[in-house]
């Protein structure tokens, strides 16, 4: 049984998450089945690439394959990603929330960023591949490194 401390100190850490938006969830993104699998507490590895402007939302109809509009604006403010089959899970994935970082090359920061699932990528190349509007991409850089991150192209990261 919690004491009314133990209550209190769970409460304010709860709200710490809430105010500084590193917890993504719950869903704050329509439509309904947005699901962010439970992949554990691991980093799990993937690869990175990024299209768009360079701090741009990504696609050019600022929308994307989950039916999202003005994806440059909140709740996204241009952090969306395509993502290949296991992520997209058929549309299942669209809202869907995830941590990204990288550690290689020397421009990234290794701080988390979060992104959310607007696209489908259909040509993945790697078993989990994120396709990220340039702004999100960028979030992964030192600052003031995100155009050297950016000309990269494809790197490893995890989420």
């Amino acid at each position: 049984m919690w004491s009314s401390m133990q209550a209190h100190v769970a409460m304010v850490v709860a709200l710490a998450f809430l105010v500084s938006g590193d917890w993504c969830g719950p869903p704050k993104v329509p439509p309904g089945k947005n699901i962010t699998a439970t992949y554990g507490s691991d980093w799990l590895d993937a690869k990175a690439t990024w299209y768009g402007k360079p701090t741009g939302a990504g696609p050019d109809d600022n929308g994307g394959g989950c039916g999202y509009k003005d994806v440059n604006k909140p709740p996204f403010n241009s952090m969306g990603a395509c993502s290949n089959i296991p992520i997209f899970k058929d549309g299942l994935g669209c809202g869907s929330c995830f941590e990204i970082k990288c550690d290689k090359p020397a421009e990234c920061s290794g701080k988390p960023a979060v992104v959310y699932i607007t696209d489908m990528n259909y040509e993945p190349i790697a078993a989990y591949q994120f396709d990220l509007a340039g702004t999100a991409f960028g979030t992964m850089a030192k600052k003031g490194e995100e155009e050297k991150l950016r000309k990269a192209s494809i790197i490893d990261m995890q989420f």
